[in-house]
């Protein structure tokens, strides 16, 4: 992201994703001309077993969030990914954009790594052969694990999404809210080793910018932190919608993690919001930058309760990502064959681009 302007003020942008701008096709239209040749008489591969979601450590009920005020500036963004599936490959789709200051980014265009693919060795080594393809299709983990046709789709996703952001948070210098953990990746502990190291590797690859994240994480259907903090059965969003009943705003007490990625040990503190029939969790590894990411998120919610300039990086990084899709789509099915599940992918992603 490129430094300027002052104003963190949440406002959707009147911008089009670019769609004019994007020279994405030219990537899928020489990776679909390459597996043509290589792939067309090869079976659909499968997406692998799904991963685990979200990282655990020990949690620690701290106290009372105490009084702050809101950041007067700052940036934001999001991520998003899909899946194409064409005969022989499995190609991973991956999209950002963020806003720093008032200035877009997105990827695309900018030229990083975007896109992941599963597939054989043979069609690995001629995708990597080619120059074209070669600076921005991942064929390998962050760990350099080759996305082989049992390698976890789920973490692929994961793997081409967190380093997306990776590279935008390094490139700014402002506090930044990601919509998502700060710390990324599932609980690497059930994962097996080749999956722990590559989560390892994007830790080390955030942790020089970790003090400036706020994450704001809005599915809790799965965690279970203020859960077990609480010695509750439930879930932490049903737990905190219930903890806030009939409050205009509720804010849980801060809760310490420690986790641990590989080598890599860092804590976070976190606190539960409940804003409206809305509940998310707020979170950081800067224990002085918790209070004022929540002031700020209670500032900017939305008529839903979810802060906007999260719902603008969520849309905006959705139709970017939907684009690229309809993008690979065409040439695949013109050159190589997609399968039936694709179409339904397709659609949904024409769909997201008419709203």
């Amino acid at each position: 992201m490129v430094g300027g302007g002052a104003s963190g003020e949440a406002k959707v942008p009147s911008l089009e994703i670019r769609l004019q701008f994007l020279d994405s096709h030219n990537v899928f239209r020489r990776l679909m001309e390459l597996l043509s040749q290589v792939a067309r008489e090869k079976p659909y591969l499968g997406p692998g077993e799904p991963g685990l979601r979200e990282v655990a450590g020990p949690v620690t009920l701290l106290g009372e969030l105490g009084k702050c005020g809101p950041l007067d500036e700052f940036a934001y963004l999001d991520s998003s990914s899909r899946t194409l599936s064409v005969r022989g490959a499995r190609i991973l789709v991956a999209s950002l954009y963020a806003n720093d200051g008032g200035n877009h980014f997105t990827i695309p265009p900018a030229r990083f790594p975007f896109v992941g693919l599963k597939a054989s060795r043979e069609v690995a080594s001629a995708v990597s052969s080619d120059p074209t393809l070669s600076e921005l299709v991942r064929l390998r983990s962050p760990a350099g694990e080759l996305y082989d046709q049992d390698y976890k789709e789920d973490n692929v996703l994961d793997e081409l999404r967190i380093s997306l952001e990776n590279y935008a948070v390094t490139s700014s210098n402002r506090i930044t809210f990601v919509d998502g953990p700060v710390v990324p990746g599932p609980f690497p502990s059930t994962m097996g080793p080749k999956y722990e190291a590559a989560f390892q590797q994007l830790l080390k690859e955030r942790l020089p910018r970790l003090p400036d994240l706020v994450g704001i994480v809005k599915r809790l259907e799965f965690s279970r932190k203020l859960a077990r903090a609480l010695g509750s059965d439930s879930s932490d969003e049903v737990l905190t919608l219930d903890l806030g009943r009939g409050k205009a705003i509720y804010v849980s007490p801060v809760l310490k993690e420690d986790v641990k990625v590989g080598e890599e040990e860092v804590s976070r503190y976190m606190t539960y919001v409940r804003v409206r029939d809305s509940a998310f969790r707020v979170e950081s590894s800067n224990p002085d930058l918790l209070c004022p990411g929540v002031r700020t998120a209670l500032l900017h919610s939305s008529f839903r309760g979810i802060p906007t300039f999260i719902e603008v990086a969520d849309r905006l990084s959705r139709r970017l990502g939907s684009a690229s899709f309809v993008q690979a789509f065409l040439y695949a099915h013109q050159l190589v064959g997609v399968s039936y599940e694709s179409w339904n992918w397709y659609q949904e992603a024409l769909k997201e681009l008419s709203q």
